[in-house]
């Protein structure tokens, strides 16, 4: 079987299942027969056979596919509540609805990032980005070739002591882009710091009223990606997993 066979494969099952990625998954495989040290690991197959293609496409499919919020289905440990009964003072009967919270917010907390990544992706799109949906490339979340045919890699992490695995030098003199969106420290958010150029019309500049009712602003030609607008974006998908529910 040839080098297109194994590829070909792939893209047949990306067509019977979310054939919209046929596209950016063939952009995929060209970065990684460029790069093939960014291939990620996979369990009992080889990089580049027909097997590990097709995994590839699972990998790519499924990242795409809307995902809920999912809180921890591990039992908490009962020092916990213990220890925020004595030191904390909180009353025994409040205990359950603490730990219930606690749970709903790690729940949201796991799934910021891979918001934080849909979010960019939906505008990065439109100007040649490809998403690494999936975990298909290792060590990037986006992949642009130039017009020179260089490869331009982005890492995007939520939070600046986000853990960074990867090295920022690679071959051909490449580097691996990084970008947070937030701090550990402080208030406030990173995006006037975004490193790609990604300019268009906002749809909307909202601002949110005491009351909860949304008021456009204004509309204006500027930068896209913003904390208003990914509160947008990250409203519209809840609101649409819902629906789907």
């Amino acid at each position: 079987m040839t080098h297109n066979d194994n590829i070909n494969s792939a893209l047949m099952l990306i067509r019977e299942q979310q054939p919209q990625s046929e596209s950016p998954f063939i952009i995929i495989i060209e970065f990684l027969k460029d790069n093939p040290e960014f291939a990620p690991v996979i369990r009992n197959r080889n990089f580049g056979t027909e097997e590990y293609n097709r995994s590839l496409a699972q990998r790519f499919i499924k990242g795409r596919k809307l995902r809920a919020p999912t809180p921890p289905e591990t039992i908490s440990d009962e020092m916990v509540s213990f220890i925020i009964h004595k030191y904390f003072g909180i009353p025994n009967a409040e205990l359950s609805e603490a730990k219930k919270l606690h749970n709903l917010s790690m729940a949201a907390e796991n799934l910021i990032g891979e918001l934080l990544e849909r979010y960019i992706a939906s505008i990065v799109k439109n100007h040649g980005w490809i998403w690494c949906s999936g975990s298909v490339v290792k060590a990037a979340d986006f992949i642009y070739k130039d017009a020179g045919g260089q490869w331009q890699i982005l890492q995007v992490k939520n939070r600046d002591n986000s853990e960074n695995s990867s090295s920022s030098a690679i071959r051909k003199g490449t580097t691996i882009t990084k970008w947070f969106r937030s701090f550990s420290k402080k208030q406030g958010d990173n995006w006037d710091n975004f490193p790609l150029q990604i300019t268009g019309t906002v749809r909307s500049e909202v601002k949110f009223r005491g009351d909860g009712i949304k008021g456009v602003v204004s509309t204006r030609t500027d930068t896209v990606l913003s904390e208003v607008d990914f509160r947008e974006y990250v409203a519209a998908y809840l609101q649409q997993l819902k629906k789907a529910a």
